[in-house]
């Protein structure tokens, strides 16, 4: 999208999980999506191996 069709046709957003921003968008009539999407989650292997990298102890 060009900063002129922008401006000529307003934004179109797609909100991620977070409900305050979209009734926000909604209020001042900006279309917008709502997806109900959250983050995975991490396996504690995955976990384990990011503190040791870190340099946490892990016990």
């Amino acid at each position: 999208m060009s900063f002129k069709e922008l401006l000529e046709d307003g934004p179109k957003v797609v909100n991620l999980g977070m409900d305050r921003f979209y009734l926000d968008l909604i209020d001042q009539e900006v279309p917008a999506v709502k997806v109900n999407w959250r983050p995975p989650l991490v396996k504690t292997s995955l976990m384990e191996k990011l503190k040791r990298l870190r340099g946490d102890d892990i016990e």
